[in-house]
């Protein structure tokens, strides 16, 4: 489950013992039916913050995770060469 009420998506994960620090990256895995991150250097999030989820007294225990979207290197394009002949008018 994720929540939109902060600065950062938080994500209401099971508690398995799993850690995650700040800095770390990440995948959202939600194959299970439920939401599950991975730790994966080719993730798509980064870890804000990382706690347990002492707000929810009933049920079973849950890991609040704060996570960001990285911003990913835009991949080298080879721009054209501004000396190469150009059709004329866009052509």
């Amino acid at each position: 489950m994720s929540s939109g009420s902060h600065h950062y998506p938080t994500y209401h994960i099971p508690d398995d013992g799993t850690r995650f620090a700040p800095g770390e990256i990440v995948r959202v895995d939600q194959a299970s039916g439920q939401d599950r991150l991975v730790k994966d250097p080719e993730g798509d999030y980064e870890v804000m913050g990382c706690r347990p989820a002492t707000e929810y007294a009933d049920g079973p225990r849950l890991l609040r995770v704060d996570l960001r979207r990285r911003r990913r290197e835009a991949p080298l394009s080879e721009d054209p060469d501004p000396w190469t002949p150009r059709p004329p008018y866009g052509r």
